[in-house]
């Protein structure tokens, strides 16, 4: 598949966080399967940086696995849950509550270059579908010292 890079395109990779290192305010992403205790179970969450925030904003159907969501919402608080923590989530105008449990790996973004973009490195891409079929993108979330995008 090719995808063309814009002009002025952005490299970004992962960076290994905890679930201490996200507060009330943060932009956030998940990726989430019900549990059998019919809750949102999060399987990988990223805090975004400023700059993205608002980004894809709102929860909608994702294909990470069979019967997946997707919610990028600002985080309103973290609690105790007996299967670990509940994120409570605010976006457009509506409120979700996800289970983040203990070993759901979570990350924060790094600030990257095309060096990372190289054969063989995993890589994660939002791409436009233009009229003529093509496809292009402003952004390329890329492996770095083995840390490759989840989602």
């Amino acid at each position: 598949m090719t995808i063309a890079l814009a002009p002025n395109f952005t490299v970004r990779y992962l960076v290994k966080k905890s679930l201490a290192d996200v507060k009330s305010g943060d932009f956030v992403a998940t990726t989430s399967t019900k549990g059998t205790d019919g809750k949102n179970h999060s399987v990988e969450l990223r805090i975004f940086p400023e700059a993205m925030r608002g980004l894809g904003e709102g929860q909608y159907a994702w294909d990470l696995m069979p019967d997946s969501l997707m919610t990028n919402a600002t985080v309103s608080g973290v609690t105790g849950a007996p299967q670990g923590q509940t994120l409570k989530v605010n976006y457009k105008g509506n409120e979700s509550e996800i289970i983040v449990d203990p070993d759901t790996p979570i990350f924060g973004y790094g600030t990257g270059d095309a060096s990372l973009l190289k054969p063989g490195a995993a890589i994660f891409i939002v791409a436009l579908k233009k009229p003529d079929g093509s496809l292009s993108t402003a952004g390329v979330t890329a492996e770095k010292e083995g840390v490759r995008p989840p989602m």
